[in-house]
């Protein structure tokens, strides 16, 4: 599964090159693009619950908790499309901060379902034998990460201030003491209960939301760059990250196209206000139901 740094960034990317999406959408995500870096959080978002949660940024935890788990392999596409149709009321939230979550939310899935396949060949090609399957995953996929941040942007951005922004949820800047507002609480709350089959706390989610800023505060500080890859790491660009067969790039690519390809579809349904069973096929159809990489979280 893609880290959720990477995750974070992907929407950006979305937002400034929105392409052929409708108007709308743009409009969302220029205007409440904290609330897409929480859809495209979210499924990861339990990883992040409290203190232990925000410095999992440099010890990861060696389990995945609940909700993490039941995000990741319970309808994650259903828990999507559940969310969308709230939105298409206007009962919970005001339309435009709902559609940048659904936008992020769908990167999330988007970008899970290109990349994990991928990272499974080059953990079967690369892992060392000491190494257990999900330390391998987390260190190739943190190592593509950064590679893909510096062709990004041009610099390492562990250890500075230009990081921290991405791991900003909520409107207001600073430290999120109230941690996410009623209405997307609620949205979630209602969308996690119907398709997962239970829903977390407004403490809990505000938890993760505390958590994932630590998280940003700690990869921005000093103490960010412990993270960056040592000059004599195993793990290699061209192994990991660009080759004849693979092209890291491509592959973020290709996954947002196919996030704006899915939020076009998702538009007409929500315009015309058809949530039925039968469309709910139809959009299965094209994305179908499934887990999304939960085991290498």
């Amino acid at each position: 599964m893609p880290t959720l740094l990477l995750h974070l960034t992907a929407i950006e990317r979305l937002a400034a090159n929105p392409g052929s999406l409708p108007p709308d959408w743009v409009r969302a995500l220029a205007e409440d693009l904290p609330y897409a870096r929480f859809g495209a959080a979210l499924p990861d978002l339990p990883l992040c619950a409290g203190v232990r949660g925000g410095l999992a940024a440099l010890w990861p935890e060696h389990h995945l908790p609940l909700f993490a788990r039941l995000y990741h392999e319970r309808a994650p596409v259903g828990l999507g499309l559940k969310m969308a149709e709230l939105v298409a009321t206007g009962a919970l939230v005001g339309t435009e901060p709902g559609m940048a979550l659904l936008a992020g939310y769908f990167t999330h899935l988007c970008l899970d379902r290109r990349l994990h396949p991928e990272v499974d060949r080059l953990v079967a090609r690369h892992r060392r034998r000491p190494d257990s399957a999900l330390d391998a995953h987390r260190q190739v996929e943190w190592a593509q990460t950064l590679f893909y941040l510096r062709e990004l942007h041009g610099m390492e951005l562990l250890g500075t201030s230009r990081l921290r922004e991405k791991f900003q949820v909520v409107k207001s800047p600073g430290f999120p003491y109230r941690g996410i507002g009623r209405g997307i609480y609620e949205l979630v709350r209602l969308a996690s209960q119907e398709r997962v089959g239970q829903a977390p706390t407004k403490a809990e989610v505000d938890g993760w939301v505390r958590g994932l800023y630590l998280s940003g505060v700690v990869l921005s500080s000093p103490v960010g760059r412990a993270r960056t890859l040592p000059a004599y790491t195993h793990l290699s660009f061209q192994e990991l990250y660009r080759n004849d067969n693979f092209d890291f790039v491509q592959e973020v690519e290709g996954a947002l196209e196919l996030t704006r390809t899915l939020l076009r579809r998702l538009h007409g349904y929500m315009t015309r206000g058809t949530f039925t069973p039968r469309t709910r096929a139809r959009f299965l159809e094209e994305f179908p139901e499934g887990t999304i990489g939960a085991n290498a979280a």
